[in-house]
């Protein structure tokens, strides 16, 4: 497993044939890896901070790679230590004019995030990204910063990367609704509020990710949210910190569904260590205990940053139970991880539904309509729509040859389904999955035989 690994990580695209290992073994992972929201918030947070401060148990995903080779054109230098980075702010308003385009990727979190920043420095920057990401909304990001006072003109498609932005200093303080449930925009507004004189107010449509508040507040950020108003004075100035990341609760889904969906009676348990469990990401969690999962949490505390970990059991269960996920707060808790949930959902008794997941249409692929027809190719009857998936359970899926279509959360799903049959699947245009989880072949291989094919 070590060589397909290797090999793995040194190719943009290719194919895995994935088949399930015997043995009922116990199953335990000392970490998983560290948490890309976090990894992204802490690391930019730092670029605009003064001074100098360090992030531990960075996830060395190629989105922060992406993230931390946009900051060094930006004139920030970044420090790799093992996992962890050391950053050399240059102040709210201190970052450089690049001389090149700045081509962000695959990582619309970045993108949204660096545009409120860029947003707050008065020179004319153009910004890209990759064939996936230009296909994803950036207006309900770039319209508030307009009315903040930046100018943006898109090159392209309207609404869409590439784009350029030329900053203003100060921006306008900004007094806005939601117009998305998701962190994503929440997040791009506080960042751009730092550079705003005066208070600004972002009234999102539900609870959604916290991570950016939780370090704002760490930062030392004048931010406060009450019912579902978060408001945050804007600043001159702020120190580096030290940020302690947790390990991912995305990427430990994947080998929690993996030992789920097992057919092994005979399987022992599974711990992931050091885990993280802020209660905004928990929604994966919630569904599978409603399902009937026996899964603990234990030995949880805060992390310096303010980040919750702990580590995470689960004993054997021999079936499985339907379960429905609604409302726009819950699906926010665990939307990474729906294309998991249906396929361990179709394995269930009953059947499940999965409501308001309208955002799944803007990751990088209509994640709706890829996580159907990915179960479609094992087997699995999906009946779905823009904004609900309906799952037949009690489905025996049966080996498959599935296209990730470029989408990692696909490609890792199809493989965790995979993982569970006898005959092997095959599962095309995996490089996607260095993404996120550069090391999920490597965990995967715990539960699976994995040939990297030529």
């Amino acid at each position: 497993m070590e060589s397909v690994q290797s090999k793995a990580s040194q190719s943009v695209t290719f194919d895995i044939s994935v088949r399930s290992k015997p043995g009922g073994q116990s199953f335990l992972f000392d970490s998983v890896p560290g948490d890309k929201s976090v990894s992204q918030r802490g690391i930019i947070l730092n670029a605009i901070g003064e001074g100098r401060g360090v992030v531990h148990n960075v996830l060395r995903s190629r989105d922060i790679e992406s993230c931390v080779a946009i900051l060094g054109q930006l004139g920030v230098e970044c420090i790799w230590d093992g996992d962890d980075l050391a950053v050399s702010g240059r102040g709210l308003r201190g970052l450089k004019p690049p001389e090149f385009e700045l081509d962000i990727g695959n990582t619309a979190t970045s993108a949204r995030l660096l545009l409120s920043v860029l947003a707050g420095h008065p020179f004319r920057v153009e910004l890209a990204g990759n064939r996936l990401l230009s296909t994803r909304p950036m207006e309900w990001v770039v319209d508030p910063l307009i009315r903040m006072g930046a100018r943006i003109d898109y090159l392209g498609n309207p609404g869409r990367l590439p784009l350029t932005i030329e900053g203003r200093a100060p921006l306008l303080p900004l007094d806005v609704e939601a117009t998305v449930a998701s962190a994503q925009e929440k997040s791009a507004m506080l960042f751009a509020a730092l550079y705003a004189e005066g208070t600004s107010h972002y009234r999102q449509l539900c609870q959604s990710r916290d991570h950016t508040e939780r370090l704002l507040r760490y930062f030392g950020i004048a931010i406060k949210t009450e019912e579902n108003v978060t408001s945050i004075q804007g600043t001159s100035s702020f120190a580096c910190l030290d940020v302690w990341v947790p390990g991912d609760i995305s990427s430990a889904a994947f080998m929690l569904a993996a030992y789920v969906i097992r057919n092994d009676e005979q399987r022992g348990e599974l711990a992931i260590r050091n885990v993280g469990v802020n209660p905004t990401r928990l929604g994966f969690f919630r569904a599978l205990r409603a399902m009937g999962l026996e899964l603990e949490l234990s030995g949880e505390h805060d992390l310096p940053s303010g980040e919750p970990q702990a580590d995470l059991h689960c004993s054997p269960r021999s079936s499985l139970k339907s379960v429905l996920v609604e409302g726009d707060e819950e699906v926010q808790s665990l939307i990474d991880e729906i294309p998991l949930l249906a396929a361990i959902c179709a394995l269930a008794e009953g059947t499940s539904v999965i409501r308001n997941c309208r955002e799944l249409k803007d990751k990088d692929t209509n994640r709706i309509e890829t996580t159907a027809r990915m179960l479609a190719a094992f087997g699995i009857q999906v009946d779905y729509n823009e904004d609900e998936m309906v799952i037949h359970g009690e489905q025996r899926p049966s080996a498959a040859v599935v296209d990730s279509c470029g989408d990692h959360r696909i490609a890792m799903t199809a493989a965790v389904l995979a993982s569970s049959l006898d005959e092997p699947s095959i599962i095309k245009n995996c490089g996607c999955i260095a993404v996120s989880y550069p090391n999920f072949l490597a965990d995967l291989a715990q539960f699976a035989e994995i040939e990297l094919l030529d």
